[in-house]
């Protein structure tokens, strides 16, 4: 299971200095592609037993995907300017956000089953967060009209395929943005946001409530956001 989202005010997950090293050394091995299910399950299980960690949290093998999954983004939208978004980077940490774009339609009939140069995320029943779609597998029609198809999660296997509906759970991707392109980042605007606790990080739809704008410095980006995330309203 995907899991849900943990109490408000459970205590955040960090992973340690020594931890990031290694696994930002795993994407850079890698060329920065997520590893596989398996190193990175191995990756958990050592973590957990370092004598910071022993005896009193294990890291989850989702924790350790989610963060290859952020830096990934992360580094995209280091290399990419996308005009118009607002929300800083995503990284390892509690806000971070990523804009979300216009919904897009999953292509119909045998054409959802054929990779697309558009990327998707879909919005999963389990713990309503949204994850990147790494293929359509198959899809039915319902007598309302309403198309649903079978999406497989990036970084997961088969026995976590969902079927979603088409037009309220999938959408093109949302884009990760740059620091500097904060200044036009409004109330009532959505974003899909970063949330962590204390079990896992999962991206949610929220609302920006407020900005307080900040002078930018040599670390970039130093303005802070309300937002209220729409699944629990919880504002952060």
């Amino acid at each position: 299971m995907m899991g849900r989202p943990p109490a408000s005010g459970a205590p955040v997950f960090r992973f340690f200095p020594q931890e990031v090293q290694e696994m930002e050394k795993f994407l850079e091995d890698g060329k920065g592609a997520v590893p596989p299910r398996d190193t990175i399950s191995s990756l958990a299980e050592k973590f957990s037993a370092a004598p910071e960690r022993a005896g009193k949290i294990l890291v989850q093998w989702k924790q350790v995907w989610t963060w290859f999954q952020n830096r990934r983004h992360a580094q995209k939208a280091k290399g990419t300017k996308v005009p118009g978004n607002t929300a800083p980077s995503p990284r390892d940490d509690s806000g971070a956000k990523r804009v979300v774009t216009n919904s897009a339609a999953v292509p119909s009939g045998r054409n959802v089953l054929v990779a697309s140069e558009m990327e998707f995320e879909a919005k999963s029943a389990r713990d309503g967060a949204w994850y990147d779609v790494a293929s359509f597998v198959t899809h039915r029609m319902f007598e309302s009209g309403d198309p649903e198809v079978r999406v497989r999660f990036a970084g997961f296997g088969a026995e976590e395929d969902e079927w979603v509906n088409v037009k309220k759970c999938v959408r093109q991707r949302s884009l990760p943005c740059e620091a500097s392109e904060c200044v036009v980042m409004l109330s009532g605007d959505l974003v899909l946001c970063f949330q962590e606790g204390k079990e896992q990080a999962l991206y949610f739809d929220a609302h920006v409530l407020d900005a307080q704008r900040r002078r930018h410095d040599a670390r970039g980006c130093r303005c802070r956001f309300l937002v209220r995330y729409d699944h629990d309203q919880s504002e952060v």
